[in-house]
């Protein structure tokens, strides 16, 4: 999960755990204020109840319940009850047929008046005191209130859901806002290769955490722009400072060869350094190529490449170094479409990798049969190089990628454990993968994967 939807759904989380905590505390005190006011009228027509039964005049009785029913408002399902007590006790002479319980009794003797709530239904009890052989019990149902309750309840809730949503809603605005520095930071150093190592990011005002990252990106740009251009320009004098002592040591060697008059062991010395020296010179080209291609630095021409018609660029290249080979092409499961084809890339680096790892295949199988597959999909090439060579040992597989590294079963092979590190590179270079699948002494099986160039 993105930073931002995680401070939105935070926000979101805290200020609604707020806003129920509020929710919460209103509905109390609201039902809490409706409750205390329906009993505190439950009781105002239980005390005059309670004086009707009072008086001994049949007319101030009456006058009484006339002013009850004129100045109070009707209650829902309202019941007015007498409970007469035993002479000069607290006892009740009959069982009471309400289902209140005995401290319900108990509380109105002792307090005057009591409360008690069942099944929708608020009861209040009323005891004048001593001398008085009855209590009066009034209940009625609180429909209005408990109306006003849930409408209450219904606002609270829809109320706290749009408010989630608005706050959900805007935590995202607001993180995105925040953040857009950190994705203009992320999309300009996606930019930024060894080829532009100049470029800077924008540090803004100078001031926040956004231009501190900024300004460390730029510290680290500046470093290693160094650093390749010190490699840059090693390479570049390494090329020209190795090979000409070389090609002096190959072309004086060479001379002193024509000489008739040159004994015969002199010319076995002469022919040993000219062979050294070349194969000094091939190792010389390896390395300076692995280093080149371990960074994009030496601006290469990047084109549209046809890979069916590079493999067989590099089948020529296998004949002219080993004329007995067997590399066979099976391009039989190909698109009709010639733009599924190719990639984008370096001609030359590619087709150095792709000899690499073929060349390869006809050394160590001793020129055994070996099949260049090319399949294609919509997104990917893939080009699938199989040997019936001598194969890599299942503990060194992992290895085969070192540089300087040869399976302990190459030494009676020329080699010098640059190839497969090289061609890694190279394939990384063009943003694809290489796969090695092999069993020693049966053969070797290398995936090379490559993206389809876009049209």
């Amino acid at each position: 999960m993105k930073i931002r939807n995680k401070i939105a759904f935070l926000f979101t989380g805290l200020t609604g755990g707020i806003m129920l905590l509020l929710s919460i505390f209103i509905y109390y005190f609201v039902s809490r204020s409706t409750f205390q006011n329906f009993y505190h009228r439950l009781e105002v027509r239980a005390r005059i109840v309670a004086h009707a039964k009072l008086e001994e005049d049949k007319l101030n009785t009456d006058i009484y319940f006339r002013l009850k029913e004129e100045h109070l408002e009707n209650l829902p399902f309202e019941k007015d009850y007498y409970l007469d007590f035993k002479p000069g006790t607290t006892e009740l002479k009959e069982k009471s047929p309400l289902p209140l319980p005995t401290y319900f009794y108990t509380n109105a003797i002792e307090n005057g008046t009591t409360r008690f709530y069942r099944d929708g239904i608020f009861y209040t009890g009323l005891y004048l005191g001593k001398g008085h052989d009855f209590m009066v019990v009034t209940s009625a149902q609180d429909v209005y209130g408990t109306e006003e309750l849930q409408n209450l309840k219904q606002v609270l809730t829809v109320g706290l859901l749009v408010f989630t949503v608005v706050v959900f809603t805007t935590g995202i605005v607001f993180s995105k806002q925040i953040f857009q520095p950190v994705r203009d930071i992320v999309y300009n150093v996606q930019k930024i290769s060894a080829n532009n190592l100049h470029l800077r990011l924008n540090t803004g005002n100078g001031t926040d955490e956004i231009a501190e990252l900024a300004i460390t990106f730029n510290d680290m740009l500046a470093r290693l722009e160094t650093i390749f251009e010190t490699q840059n320009n090693f390479i570049s004098n390494a090329s020209h400072e190795f090979r000409t002592p070389l090609t002096i040591i190959s072309g004086e060697a060479e001379l002193a060869m024509q000489k008739s008059s040159l004994p015969p062991e002199h010319r076995a010395s002469f022919e040993l350094i000219m062979q050294e020296a070349g194969r000094l010179n091939q190792l010389v080209s390896s390395l300076l190529s692995l280093a080149q291609t371990g960074f994009d630095g030496q601006k290469l021409q990047w084109e549209k490449i046809r890979l069916d018609e590079l493999l067989w660029s590099v089948k020529t290249t296998a004949d002219q170094i080993y004329p007995n080979n067997q590399v066979v092409l099976d391009l039989n499961n190909l698109p009709e479409e010639a733009d599924n084809l190719s990639t984008e890339g370096s001609l030359t680096l590619l087709k150095l990798a792709l000899s690499n790892v073929v060349l390869n295949a006809c050394k160590y199988s001793d020129n055994q049969m070996v099949v260049v597959q090319l399949t294609a999909t919509p997104r990917i090439l893939m080009i699938t190089i199989t040997d019936q060579g001598i194969g890599i040992p299942k503990g060194e597989l992992s290895q085969v990628f070192v540089p300087f590294f040869r399976a302990s079963n190459t030494s009676p092979y020329e080699g010098h454990g640059i190839g497969l590190p090289l061609t890694l590179n190279i394939i990384r270079l063009h943003k694809g993968s290489i796969d090695i699948q092999s069993q020693e002494p049966r053969g070797t099986m290398v995936k090379i994967y490559l993206p389809v160039a876009i049209s």
